[in-house]
């Protein structure tokens, strides 16, 4: 009974404080505060500091996870970039390098048509050569026959032969004059 009504005085609501009763209230208070502060607060304080150093540390590997993640994704564009110009430069030796197979092929054909070409040359010329000396031979046999009806006798084959040799010689010269 902290206020006890003094029965001395005449108004029944008057509040009286007795001295033991605040000491005993005060020591009743700083016993609990000691039971409280040492079995309760401590308990307490240490969870809330352990939870504390938790969350830091969930934070801090957060943070970390997600330095790495942009760490890697740069990373990452780094490979992809290297990836695209390597294919670039894959890319243009492949197409160089056709082109060159390209260029060669073509020169192989040319030198292949120029050489058959050269030869087809060659065989017309030969060719020519060949009809034009058995036309020179027929001519010249004709030509013989001819001018021994004419003249009634025979001349010797070799005489008129080199005669007629030297005239489609000096004809053979001036048609190619023309």
């Amino acid at each position: 009974m902290l206020f006890a009504p003094f029965p001395q005085e005449g108004n029944p609501f008057a509040l009286v404080v007795d001295p033991y009763w605040i000491l005993v209230s005060i020591v009743q208070f700083l016993i609990l505060y000691w039971l409280l502060r040492r079995f309760l607060w401590g308990p307490v304080t240490r969870t809330l500091e352990d939870r504390a150093h938790r969350i830091r540390e969930g934070l801090d590997l957060a943070e970390t996870a997600k330095r790495e993640r942009e760490r890697m994704k740069h990373e990452v564009e780094q490979l992809l970039a290297q990836a695209r110009r390597e294919a670039a430069e894959i890319a243009e030796r492949t197409t160089k390098a056709a082109e060159a197979a390209a260029a060669d092929i073509k020169a192989q054909a040319k030198t292949e048509a120029d050489r058959i070409r050269e030869k087809g040359r060659g065989d017309a010329q030969h060719l020519h050569d060949q009809a034009l000396a058995q036309l020179r031979k027929e001519a010249a046999s004709m030509v013989v026959f001819a001018a021994s009806r004419i003249l009634g006798r025979e001349i010797s084959p070799e005489q008129h032969r080199a005669l007629i040799e030297r005239s489609l010689d000096e004809a053979g010269s001036e048609l190619k004059q023309i």
